[in-house]
């Protein structure tokens, strides 16, 4: 599998997972909230809230870098 390819995938399954998670803790917080409202404002934050995917190629092979907005640490994938 490709570096790219394998660098989307993850940061769509942990995409996916974020706005689940934020989707239904507004559910609960806002019982009658509008559906159309309610995945528009998961979206927004979800898309906040995401890591940022960085393929960095080295002598070593390639390597996908995740940077969240509120970490300074940086995740690498191999």
């Amino acid at each position: 599998m490709k570096t790219s390819t394998k660098a989307n995938l993850y940061v769509f399954i942990i995409f996916l997972v974020t706005y689940l998670i934020i989707r239904f803790i507004i559910q609960l917080v806002f019982n009658d909230i509008n559906s159309y409202l309610l995945s528009a404002i998961s979206a927004a934050i979800t898309v906040i809230l995401s890591p940022q995917r960085r393929i960095v190629r080295k002598q070593s092979g390639d390597q996908i870098q995740l940077k969240w907005l509120f970490s300074n640490k940086v995740i690498i994938i191999k």
